[in-house]
């Protein structure tokens, strides 16, 4: 059984995410809840554990899984960063990566396509050595949820390299980093419609090492990854999920904005790379 610790969990949308993760993973899953709310819930939705505040939730809930006593810590209703502060604090030896990013899993509507987006949230404008680190961090999710060797594509506006543009030159010099890597192939410059739709790059005539196929996309900026994830969702239909990572349990950030189904496979994803 998997253990979700969540941090100011006793809020209605949260025991909705509980309910309708108890139907699909029935006892596959089980929560406990640290809040400063009065227990929303019942015995049989999760166990509660009442705190004070803000800081002795996130104190609370996070102690919970650097025990060993969760696999999964989930944000509920509370400040992100109240939580990301204390997962950093080093009594938890939480981190496992010196850059923690964000993976989403990105499906694509009536499951035309599926893959991993970062990092659309941690990290602002990262340097190569970031970049480095967030490739690296991706890499490691994919090969928990089953991908052997990721094709992990440099996002930028084309896939030339072109010395007026900085994302171009960084994929560059990141290709030839990681060019005697043996567990993925990263590839870039490449603009998204070859990096994702094979019919793109066939028309270009494009080849290369990733041609539509791309498992993972990485973006250079925050701004870049933010407006492609919020396209995707509200033009493409797509259905998100994401976790931070460079952890040793996947954390999930839910948002008040975010919907029941957004949530459960943010969920989802934490549980495969947990599983796997």
């Amino acid at each position: 059984m998997i253990t979700v610790s969540i941090a100011g969990g006793s809020q209605p949308e949260i025991l909705e995410l509980v309910k309708k993760s108890q139907e699909k993973f029935g006892n596959q899953i089980a929560f406990v809840v640290f809040d400063k709310s009065d227990n929303l819930g019942s015995e049989t939705d999760w166990t509660y554990v009442h705190c004070q505040d803000d800081y002795e939730v996130a104190k609370a809930a996070v102690s919970y899984v650097a025990s060993g006593k969760a696999q999964i810590l989930l944000k509920g209703i509370i400040p992100t960063h109240v939580v990301l502060k204390e997962v950093l604090q080093k009594e938890h030896q939480l981190k496992t990566s010196p850059v923690l990013s964000h993976v989403a899993m990105v499906t694509l509507a009536n499951q035309q396509g599926q893959f991993l987006l970062t990092d659309c949230a941690m990290n602002i404008t990262p340097d190569k050595e970031a970049l480095i680190k967030i490739i690296d961090n991706a890499t490691t999710v994919a090969h928990k949820i089953g991908i052997e060797k990721p094709k992990i594509a440099l996002l930028s506006a084309a896939e030339n390299i072109n010395l007026k543009m900085p994302s171009s030159v960084m994929a560059a010099e990141l290709t030839d980093y990681f060019s005697e890597s043996t567990d993925k192939v990263v590839y870039g410059p490449l603009s998204l419609d070859l990096a994702v739709s094979k019919e793109s790059a066939e028309h270009k005539r494009f080849t290369g090492p990733i041609i539509g196929d791309a498992d993972v996309l990485v973006v250079p900026t925050i701004d870049v990854g933010n407006t492609l994830y919020k396209s995707l969702t509200l033009f493409a239909g797509a259905l998100i999920g994401g976790t931070i990572v460079g952890t040793k349990v996947p954390v999930v950030l839910t948002s008040r904005s975010d919907s029941t189904a957004t949530k459960l496979h943010s969920l989802e994803f934490a549980l495969k790379q947990v599983v796997s």
